[in-house]
């Protein structure tokens, strides 16, 4: 009886490896066991692991450069669009202020006493030319919009002229109204505001 039992536990010890394999579960030899300092380290040096945990960590670090990446370009195109609009902002309140200046007469008949026929004559000429600088403006914007439009840079050159134009017919023809001692004081007075631009 002792021999049928060592016959059967041996056909056990043989057949369950061989059944566990007949129905796919295939047996793996454990992960070889590395003392650390304080505990047993499990170490898996299965090469294709070891490929896909690099590979994984490889994805990330191009997923992180590729988000780094996209982070710079959006934050530098919102830099370059900010300063351009700066800059579009600033050219508009200079060529407010050219605007303003330029039909501002009273600094011109600073030290001039005006006679009320002078001051009539003056009110004539600064109401003729207030609708031509008026006029400029919208013009000057719809030049830049149809640049905008175009992909273009619009020039502020001739819209400068045109301001120095208008501005150069409107104090001749004041002068014309003043005397001649006026027009001394006068010319003096335009030297001075061209002084400080």
């Amino acid at each position: 009886m002792n021999s049928l039992r060592r016959i059967t536990l041996a056909t056990l010890i043989v057949a369950v490896p061989s059944f566990a394999a007949a129905q796919g579960k295939a047996t793996h030899p454990a992960p070889p066991v590395v003392m650390g300092k304080s505990a047993p380290v499990r170490q898996d040096n299965r090469a294709d692991k070891i490929a896909d945990k690099s590979e994984r960590k490889a994805d990330r670090t191009a997923d992180q450069a590729a988000r780094n990446a996209d982070k710079v370009a959006d934050k530098s195109a919102h830099n370059a669009t900010k300063a351009a609009g700066k800059t579009e902002r600033m050219t508009e309140k200079t060529e407010r202020s050219d605007l303003k200046f330029a039909h501002n007469q009273k600094h011109l008949t600073k030290g001039i006493r005006l006679t009320s026929a002078e001051k009539a004559q003056f009110k004539a000429i600064e109401k003729k030319y207030d609708e031509q600088y008026r006029a400029l403006r919208p013009k000057e914007a719809a030049d830049e919009k149809a640049a905008k439009k175009n992909g273009t840079v619009e020039s502020d050159a001739a819209f400068r002229s045109q301001i120095t134009q208008l501005k150069t017919q409107e104090r001749a023809e004041m002068r014309g109204v003043l005397t001649t001692e006026q027009q001394s004081i006068f010319d003096s007075n335009v030297i001075k505001l061209s002084s400080h631009k």
